[in-house]
């Protein structure tokens, strides 16, 4: 044992060596690699969900397409749609024959022409591109009366309404049968689809009751209700709620009451009502990094789980359905009822966050689909049978920047950004192999089993060790370590005649000299 000693002095200087060592390693490394951003590129964190998606469907190709894979109508003809920078149209039939329309003669001619079999009195179905919607919006007038447009985005087409405003149209893609988007500014449409057509994750949704007098705070996961297995309204006090958001992070709450400026008022089960600063709400919930959703009722904003005047219990109308709904599109419409129609637009709120608003738009162009008799009553009555009705929706939701953003973690909490970037350096840190393994031997040598007394312990340091390289040590130096591995192997391939030329020297002055 005491011929080790030197042999652990040394191996304790070099691990002091290793920490000083390491610092400027990690500084090299980040330096190096954060600004140029190619991990990001690979990993596609810096890209716009919602811009991603609008690409998918921006050619005249891909418009044809989703036209080819819609299954066949009897009693229409459809076609594909672009307006180009010149001032013509390009057509394309599910057969991909093309017809360039530049006047409005050929204009009147494009169904009989990429559509010969078809019956004069057909109905004509155009799916344009989006660049036509939001680019060449006044080339619309020149289409056919009477033609159904839509508009092709990803693997969706969307109707889109026309209404005159004026000198100018303004257009409105159908979602859903209760929910029209605007196309007006491009880059907004496109946070809006991408919001209203995300997945909603029902076991992160939180339904709570604004109750003065209720509890301070907030469980982390819902609670179950034990008769329906689904979760169960949550009471909190109003003052309390933007404190106990921090306790249910990430997840999306669902509040009932009636937004007046920058006030949230809401009806108790007795008592007066109670207002909350909105302000207040949208910071916690950005704070927190929630998805917070207003139910607004343009009547009595009572408390969910409550009790009315009745003594019946309040319930949001169609609350129960929506949450059954695979995503927010399907959730909202679902809120909204047959028969009603509102406009949805999304509105940019700071460089993480969207506001999304949902109002009554009994204006929107097209024959509204009329009503049942007894969802027409249930709405006069719904104070009385103790239910909420939605008049609109007010959410501040993660954008899709940011929500791509958390989907792509592999370890929650760690900017995926930050992860992407340390699997690269591992990457490349297997490149440099060679080269970090003789370095890491050389700051912290082998352990010796006959250092330990046990087998276990040995086998643990080992283990140890062999962490800190691959887990530490190996993309901290993943740069260095390839540069002087690609330096090497030049060197190697360089030298190489110059060896093979001593080797054969050498082997051929003995010969010469006998």
């Amino acid at each position: 044992m005491t011929a080790l000693l030197p042999y652990r002095r040394l191996a304790k200087a070099n691990r002091a060596w290793l920490r000083l060592l390491l610092l400027p390693f990690l500084l090299v490394s980040l330096s190096v690699s954060a600004p140029a951003g190619w991990l990001s590129r690979i990993a596609g964190s810096g890209e716009h969900g919602a811009a991603r998606v609008a690409r998918k469907g921006a050619t005249l190709d891909q418009a044809a397409a989703h036209l080819k894979a819609l299954p066949d109508r009897p009693d229409g003809v459809g076609l594909a749609a672009q307006a180009t920078q010149e001032g013509h149209w390009r057509f394309v039939n599910k057969a991909g024959e093309t017809f360039t329309a530049g006047t409005a003669d050929e204009l009147k001619r494009v169904a009989s022409v990429l559509m010969p079999e078809a019956k004069a009195d057909a109905k004509l179905s155009l799916y344009l591109t989006p660049d036509t919607v939001f680019q060449h919006r006044a080339a619309l007038k020149q289409l056919p009366k009477g033609a159904d447009l839509f508009v092709v985005i990803g693997d969706e087409s969307y109707r889109v309404l026309r209404r005159a405003d004026g000198a100018s149209d303004r257009l409105f893609a159908e979602v859903r049968p209760s929910l029209f988007a605007e196309l007006a500014e491009r880059a907004r449409f496109e946070e809006a689809l991408w919001q209203l057509t995300r997945p909603l994750d029902r076991a992160r949704v939180r339904v709570l009751a604004l109750e003065p007098g209720g509890p301070s705070t907030l469980t982390s996961t819902p609670r179950i209700d034990a008769a329906t297995k689904r979760a169960a309204v949550d009471v909190i006090d109003p003052a309390s709620l933007p404190a106990a958001m921090g306790s249910i992070r990430g997840q999306t709450v669902l509040i009932t009451g009636r937004v007046d400026g920058q006030l949230l008022y809401v009806k108790p089960s007795s008592g007066p009502e109670k207002s909350v600063l909105v302000r207040d709400l949208l910071r916690a919930a950005d704070d927190a990094d929630i998805n917070l959703v207003v139910l607004q009722s343009a009547s009595t904003p009572r408390q969910p789980g409550g009790r009315n005047w009745f003594w019946q219990k309040v319930e949001v109308k169609g609350l129960d359905d929506a949450l059954q709904r695979p995503r927010m599109a399907d959730f909202l419409n679902a809120l909204a009822g047959p028969g009603r129609r509102f406009a949805v637009t999304a509105t940019p709120s700071g460089s993480l966050r969207t506001g999304l608003d949902m109002r009554l738009a009994p204006d929107l162009p097209g024959t509204s689909p009329s009503r049942p008799a007894s969802e027409v009553f249930a709405d006069l009555v719904a104070d009385v049978a103790g239910r909420v009705l939605t008049d609109g929706v007010q959410a501040s939701m993660r954008n899709a920047e940011r929500q791509q953003e958390l989907d792509q973690r592999i370890i929650p909490g760690i900017a995926s950004e930050a992860q992407f970037l340390y699997l690269g350096l591992m990457v490349i840190g297997l490149m440099g192999l060679p080269v970090s393994r003789r370095w890491w031997r050389r700051l912290w040598p082998p352990e010796q089993a006959g250092e330990y007394p046990v087998r276990g312990g040995y086998w643990a340091a080992r283990i140890v060790r062999g962490a800190m390289f691959l887990l530490v040590f190996l993309p901290l130096t993943a740069q260095p370590a390839v540069v002087v591995h690609v330096v090497q192997g030049m060197w190697q391939m360089i030298t190489t005649p110059v060896r093979w030329w001593r080797w054969l020297s050498g082997r051929r002055a003995p010969a010469s000299a006998g």
